[in-house]
């Protein structure tokens, strides 16, 4: 009985993390460019016929979809998944989290750097308020997800081999750290 609910708890964390950045792509696919690299992608595939015909349906109601929905929210949903992904069933929580904490620090000093440096029409790209307060509710809700889980599952509890768990939750990280930046990047990239 315990061994499935472990695994519900995993099977949780997959669908937590696939759905809320489905849902970023999605918002990207049928609202922003078609220059974008994930709509290019589509048409690799060649399913972008069934997404412009999905885009012509969802373009009526664009009109009534807030722009940070469609500009800020995939950013912040991007990272929920990513800490969600880093945090969620660690034993060694606290040291994920100052992670996540140094790569929330990095996205935001971005969007300041933006701020400072930036403007429409530049490489370094344009500042937005919405952005920020998207990637800190992304950033609040995988934090505190996480601590729920460690509080609830690990916190004072004993583990053997402490140093080999820590080494693998490490390489996890640094795994989820990589696949993550390079998705992140994707939206970037124009054709």
């Amino acid at each position: 009985m315990k061994k499935v609910f472990l695994e519900k708890r995993s099977l949780n964390k997959i669908v937590i993390v696939l759905s809320s950045f489905a849902l970023g792509v999605l918002i990207y696919l049928l609202f922003r460019s078609r220059k974008l690299f994930y709509y290019q992608f589509i048409e690799m595939i060649y399913l972008d016929p069934y997404v412009r015909a999905i885009r012509k349906i969802v373009w009526v109601y664009r009109k009534h979809i807030p722009n940070w929905v469609i500009y800020s929210l995939p950013d912040g949903l991007w990272l929920f998944s990513m800490g969600v992904s880093i945090l969620h069933n660690r034993y060694y929580y606290k040291q994920a989290q100052y992670i996540f904490n140094l790569i929330f620090i990095s996205i935001v000093g971005v969007e300041i750097f933006q701020g400072i440096y930036g403007g429409h029409g530049t490489f370094v790209g344009t500042f937005d308020l919405a952005d920020v307060i998207c990637y800190i509710v992304g950033y609040i809700l995988a934090t505190v997800i996480g601590y729920v889980y460690w509080k609830e599952k690990y916190k004072g509890k004993d583990i053997e081999n402490k140093n080999e768990v820590l080494k693998k939750e490490r390489r996890k990280i640094l795994l989820i750290v990589i696949v993550f930046t390079i998705l992140g990047f994707f939206p970037a990239l124009i054709n």
